[in-house]
């Protein structure tokens, strides 16, 4: 289902991506912030673990790892239109942390 703004993927999107398949996140555990700017954007602290996901509204200190993305970005990606690799290549998306620890997390994020 495509999103229209960033919150919907935090808020269900991405809950069901893992519930439907939590191989997706497999061997992963910590927690990611996304910092999205822009009139729809905010900040959401992401942690995974044993499988599951919780999202919660605003920064988490326990975050290892950072995106930072416009939010028309950000919905473009999340709805296809725009590749992850694409918007890493035009700066459209920032990664602060460890860069490995992102790359596990590709098939649920791109």
């Amino acid at each position: 289902m495509a999103i229209t703004e960033p919150r919907e993927w935090f808020e269900r999107e991405l809950i069901e991506k893992v519930n439907a398949d939590p191989s997706k996140v497999a061997g992963f555990s910590g927690t990611l912030e996304f910092d999205i700017s822009g009139e729809m954007g905010g900040v959401w602290a992401v942690t995974i673990a044993d499988g599951t996901v919780t999202v919660k509204e605003g920064t988490d200190p326990a975050a290892r790892f950072k995106v930072e993305m416009k939010d028309d970005h950000f919905v473009d990606m999340m709805n296809g239109r725009l590749s992850g690799q694409k918007a890493f290549m035009t700066r459209k998306l920032k990664f602060h942390g460890n860069v490995t620890m992102a790359m596990k997390l590709r098939p649920l994020l791109f």
